[in-house]
């Protein structure tokens, strides 16, 4: 197999404006001053002029030219490099005899004056062996910036009937149609529609069926959701408008350390690479061949203080030039608003986080009452309550059913032993929902331009009676999504039901669900299937600490949305507490519980990998006031002990 790499990405003309000022950290002005460079003395002159611009707020410390030299954020790498060249010359050199810098231009492709001066310099290997990259190599001049760039992140097997009982629920939640009870004779024949998933691995398109089958299952599992919704079956009929090729963004399995398919983390590059590769693929197809519209699936994010808008780097500002571009050649972005590590978070995740940006592109998009730059989703339970991983603040006006959702992972490989079943939760699964909704509303109405669109997919939606926490201009109502009235909304106008695309595909005396009506699984039907076998045990308070160990969700991270938990379907059904993990500890299990008002927390006794347990904990927790639950599992890998964390659900 060839891998491709994450800069062999290709851009083309955009309408791109240039940044807003952000002033520059302090430690990053102030360094690069007491610091000399490789300058002539009158450009030496003008760079000195430059930063005190930064300093007061007037421009971004990268637009003075020179190479980094402040001690950069944590989720900053030495090993990979993004600069700005001020002219259209060649990337300059970089000559060390202790190893080799690659140089490569990600945006070659592209007509758009601001990516295509990008260039890319990273050290031969991300390998221990081979000695630190050799920095004082990297060029240092005013023609071009070079700043070290920044890593971001992304991204159960069950019996048969729990698989069956959560994936019904969900399909109910979400309102599905049901498609065989829809008549498509004489309906129209809908336009293809693409949607990309922009997601783990490496760069170029990811999905191809000589991968192996222990490839990252996140990215396959949001292509399954999006497929879910968007190729309907109809009795024995079928019919599939929406692709989802998976585009890799995200190399690495830890900090530094590519996973041999890719991994759960990447940088702000490699998410510029990713988005416009999925771009300019669509764009440059052949017409005859080419779907009619592109939906980017961006179930992944990194945190506000890594934002372009708070630390002004040059790697954040070209992963905003590369949404923008997107957004601007027509493409419709949908990002999760983001999932919290267990010690909080509060505010969206970027990309979602730019809802509250304009698309400034220059058409009659820019003039519309709600075309934001990227569309944002959050999550919501069975009983229309946000999920209590959510980030504090982060709500926008769409959410959509995302607790406990039942995935088929069979898409990336042709091993039939890959035919696997996971349970995941996550705002992740909220955005890929939202992606497949408005990829058949676009394929049904396919004259509309993105952002009427996403006004159908909200209008049709659930109120649920507050207000969105963020948004693109004034305070939304919140709604839920629903695939079956959003499906009826986008039926052609003055076309009879029964010849739109959709049929009738609405179950006999269905209704629409209000919001706040419980439409979750039965988690005591649940709980008797998969722990009828389960020990009860006692909470240990003289049990020693959790180890010091280093949380999966630890900054600069996020955690992988949604990610792989040692205990998927744990939750309290009453006061009692059903769970088994799926990994040795490697120290003391915790619970953490949180009321409106208070914190718990409580030791578990010895656990043991796969052997499902049950602790009563009436005397202990006041079950009916818990706000949240999380029970932090320390387990080893590679003689390395982290943290993992797993949401315990209250039914």
């Amino acid at each position: 197999m060839t891998r491709l790499l994450p800069w062999a990405a290709v851009l083309s003309l955009g309408c791109l404006a240039l940044p807003e000022a952000v002033e520059a950290p302090e430690a990053e002005v102030e360094e690069l001053s007491a610091e000399g460079s490789a300058l002539t003395r009158r450009a030496h002159r003008r760079h000195q002029r430059c930063l005190r611009q930064a300093r007061r707020g007037r421009r971004p410390a990268w637009t003075c030219g020179g190479r980094e030299r402040a001690v950069p954020p944590a989720a900053c790498t030495d090993r990979q490099w993004v600069a700005r060249r001020r002219g259209r010359g060649p990337c300059p050199e970089a000559r060390s005899h202790r190893g080799e810098w690659r140089i490569t231009r990600p945006f070659s492709r592209s007509r758009d004056r601001q990516l295509q001066r990008v260039c890319l310099y990273t050290w031969a290997a991300f390998d221990a062996d081979r000695p630190e990259p050799d920095i004082a190599a990297l060029p240092d001049r005013p023609s071009i910036r070079l700043e070290r760039d920044c890593e971001v992140v992304s991204a159960h097997a069950l019996p048969g009937e729990v698989t069956d009982a959560l994936r019904a629920s969900w399909e109910t939640q979400i309102e599905l149609p049901d498609w065989s009870v829809a008549d498509p004779q004489g309906a129209p024949t809908p336009a293809s529609v693409r949607v990309a998933v922009i997601d783990n691995g490496f760069g170029g398109v990811a999905n191809s069926p000589d991968l192996p089958a222990d490839m990252v299952d996140h990215a396959e599992a949001m292509s399954s959701i999006v497929r879910a919704i968007g190729c309907p079956e109809r009795g024995e009929v079928g019919y599939c408008p929406v692709g989802a090729p998976v585009y890799g963004a995200m190399p690495y399995i830890r900090r530094g350390q590519e996973g041999e398919l890719g991994g759960y983390f990447g940088t702000h590059l490699e998410y510029a690479a990713a988005v416009a590769e999925a771009v300019d693929d669509w764009r440059t197809e052949p017409a005859r061949t080419r779907p009619a519209h592109l939906v980017l699936n961006l179930s992944l994010g990194w945190t506000g203080e890594h934002d372009v808008t708070s630390t002004g780097r040059l790697s954040g500002q070209v992963a905003l030039w590369a949404t923008r571009y997107a957004a601007c050649k027509g493409a419709l972005l949908i990002a999760a608003a983001g999932n919290r590590g267990v010690d909080g978070g509060e505010g969206p995740l970027y990309p979602a986080g730019w809802e509250s940006r304009p698309r400034d592109c220059g058409d009659a998009g820019d003039l519309a009452p709600y075309a934001p730059l990227v569309h944002a989703v959050g999550g919501v339970d069975g009983r229309d309550t946000p999920l209590s991983i959510a980030r504090a603040g982060a709500s926008p006006r769409i959410v959509a059913p995302a607790a406990l959702v039942s995935v088929q992972l069979e898409t990336l490989s042709s091993q039939e032993d890959h035919d696997a079943t996971e349970v995941m939760s996550g705002t992740s699964l909220a955005a890929a929902a939202t992606s497949g909704v408005a990829a058949m509303v676009w394929s049904l109405r396919p004259e509309l331009p993105p952002w009427a669109v996403m006004q159908r997919v909200w209008a049709s939606g659930e109120p649920t009676g507050a207000p969105a926490e963020f948004a693109y201009a004034g305070a939304p109502e919140r709604r839920r999504l629903s695939a079956t009235r959003a499906f009826e909304a986008a039926c052609p106008d003055g076309l009879e039901v029964g010849r739109c695309p959709l049929g009738d595909a609405r179950p006999e005396g269905s209704e629409p669900r209000p919001a706040g009506i419980p439409a979750g699984p039965d988690m005591a039907q649940i709980a008797e299937l998969l722990y009828a076998q389960a020990a009860a045990v006692a909470s240990d308070p003289d049990a020693p600490p959790t180890p010091d160990a280093e949380s999966t969700y630890a900054a600069p991270y996020t955690v992988p949305q949604p990610g792989t938990p040692t205990c998927p379907i744990c939750g309290f059904v009453g006061a009692t507490l059903y769970g088994k993990l799926q990994a040795d500890p490697a120290g003391t299990a915790t619970i953490y519980a949180k009321t409106a008002s208070d914190g718990f927390t409580v030791k578990l006794p010895s656990l043991e990998d796969g052997a499902p347990f049950k602790l009563d904990l009436a005397a202990e927790l006041p079950i009916d006031e818990l706000v949240s639950a999380w029970l932090l599992v320390p387990v080893s890998a590679e003689g390395k002990v982290s943290l993992t964390s797993s949401e315990l659900f209250i039914y």
